[in-house]
């Protein structure tokens, strides 16, 4: 019975691996609540001289066992592939990682896509990715090149001509007719030489004439007569005084940190309001300019799974 329970919690286990894999391709931070943080560090190409081979672009995999509050990107993710609430997948997580960390500090634990666990002397978690991991998405399906040497020791060949020309005498007509050659073209500089001075001429006229044209523009005065009033009429600026409130804290901290995670989740309007007078730190999804239309969007944040939702006016 007990060796059932074990292979049950492990499956549960398995089962959120594939989905840190998925995102661990569009996140560089992925946290597990109470157990650690996944991180991929952005690294360049290179060349590995001792074995003569080339490495593309990759993210390596590594994790940080500090790093263990809720950042609400697995819990999101998990929500709407299960097609259940924020709170129940958070609930749900929470129990995979209490199973897999109590499994880790038992004996090795090895993930598929992911890597493998082991607790050393200190009771330290201790994380050896997987040989190969690379969560570049723009490196995908790029393999490693092996560096081909050119052997320079083996001179080439020159080349075996194909045919020779053998130089001929000029007849006369050839001199003749190379001597009227370069007398046309002669004639054809000078040709040329002469039309530029022309142009030349006609646009040094040509800009004297705009000159004093611009100058008697400059000195003339118009009389334009009794301009008409211009009337100018303001619009009046929208006053945004309706807010859909997300949560109220004493902590600042607490309110940016929920501002961040609704922005992570799509709410790019989430933004803290300014302290209350009883000291609360209100944080708004967004802010509109009549209460129809914060009730109206009360109603859709009510639809995502946030049942806490309530209408302030400043």
């Amino acid at each position: 019975m007990v060796l059932k329970i074990h292979q049950k919690m492990y499956i549960c286990i398995m089962e959120l691996a594939p989905h840190i894999h998925y995102l661990l391709y569009r996140h560089d931070c992925l946290s597990l609540p109470g157990f650690g943080a996944f991180l991929v560090e952005h690294k360049e190409a290179f060349f590995d001289a001792e074995q003569q081979r080339y490495h593309p672009p990759r993210k390596v995999l590594s994790f940080n066992e500090q790093l263990q509050s809720n950042d609400g990107i697995l819990a999101t993710h998990m929500a709407h592939v299960l097609q259940c609430s924020y709170e129940r997948a958070v609930l749900d997580i929470h129990q995979q990682i209490i199973s897999l960390k109590e499994r880790a500090h038992k004996c090795k634990l090895k993930i598929a896509t992911l890597g493998i666990f082991e607790t050393n002397s200190e009771g330290k978690l201790v994380f050896s990715a997987e040989q190969g991991l690379n969560f570049l998405a723009a490196s995908y399906a790029l393999p490693q090149l092996d560096a081909q040497p050119i052997s320079r020791s083996v001179a080439e060949a020159a080349p075996t001509p194909v045919f020779t020309l053998e130089p001929q005498q000029s007849s006369p007509f050839m001199r003749r007719a190379m001597v009227v050659a370069s007398f046309l073209a002669l004639l054809a500089l000078g040709t040329n030489y002469v039309l530029d001075q022309q142009t030349e001429l006609l646009w040094k006229q040509e800009q004297t004439l705009r000159e004093n044209a611009r100058e008697q523009a400059a000195a003339a005065v118009y009389d334009l007569g009794e301009l008409p009033t211009l009337h100018v009429v303001a619009t009046k600026a929208v006053v945004l005084g309706y807010h859909v409130i997300a949560g109220s804290f004493r902590s600042q901290n607490n309110a940016d940190r929920l501002v961040n995670s609704l922005k992570r989740k799509g709410y790019y309007q989430a933004a803290r309001l300014p302290k209350t007078s009883n000291g609360f730190h209100q944080v708004s999804f967004a802010a509109y300019a009549t209460q129809r239309e914060a009730y109206n969007a009360k109603a859709g944040f009510l639809e995502d799974n946030h049942p806490d939702v309530w209408v302030l006016k400043k």
